[in-house]
């Protein structure tokens, strides 16, 4: 990669490593140059979903790159300007923040108290961020079940929603967290076609929603089945 200069060429070579997913290089250059973090940290607010995903992959790899260094404050520091940037205090609006906070705390498990309950609390309830919150809790799954189990009420809510892709969210989330009491709310959506797209292990996977609600309910009765 050139040197970086000039910050629109800066842009486009970020860029094009998020698409094409050069994790290591931009990784190496994030830890190396400032500006190069700056541009992928502005990413997790694209408007197209791969660079987005690919930035919030990005930027919890740095973060574990640094844990595992020993900069464990300067982490637990930028996890903390992530849910700084979901209130109302901030200015502004952390839409990527839920998935971000989600992703890093998948990258270090170490985090998870209590990050990982703070990340459903700060989202749940907050109309910009509950898909985002809904979408980190799945990638935790099982790891996370009994931040699930506290805040199951308010979890249990969202199945009133009418918008299709908070549902479908909810169905695979439900089944990454093997989570039973879900259930009899699973088995009310198997039979709705309409599609929905999620993002995960690297991939958008889509399908109707009735699918993801029959996947989750057979995930979570195989593992009830083998307890």
């Amino acid at each position: 990669m050139p040197h970086l200069l000039h910050s629109s060429i800066m842009r486009a070579e970020v860029e094009e490593l998020l698409r094409r997913r050069d994790y290591d290089l931009l990784v190496d250059l994030c830890l190396r140059d400032c500006r190069v973090w700056q541009q992928v940290r502005y990413r997790l607010y694209d408007l197209d979903e791969a660079v987005r995903w690919a930035a919030v992959e990005t930027v919890a790899k740095v973060m574990e790159r640094r844990w595992r260094s020993g900069e464990h404050e300067k982490v637990r520091n930028y996890v903390r300007t992530l849910f700084w940037s979901m209130s109302d205090e901030s200015g502004g609006i952390g839409w990527s923040a839920p998935q971000t906070i989600g992703e890093i705390i998948a990258h270090i498990p170490e985090i998870i108290d209590p990050y990982g309950s703070m990340m459903i609390a700060y989202s749940i309830e907050e109309p910009p961020f509950i898909k985002g919150g809904l979408w980190g809790i799945g990638r935790l799954g099982e790891r996370i079940a009994e931040s699930v189990d506290f805040f199951r009420d308010k979890i249990f809510e969202l199945f009133e929603s009418v918008d299709v892709e908070t549902l479908g969210l909810l169905a695979w989330v439900m089944g990454e967290a093997v989570y039973a009491p879900a259930l009899p709310f699973l088995e009310k959506l198997t039979g709705r076609t309409e599609m929905v797209q999620i993002y995960s292990a690297g991939a958008f996977s889509r399908k109707s929603l009735g699918e993801w609600a029959a996947e989750a309910v057979r995930k979570i009765t195989a593992s009830t089945w083998k307890g």
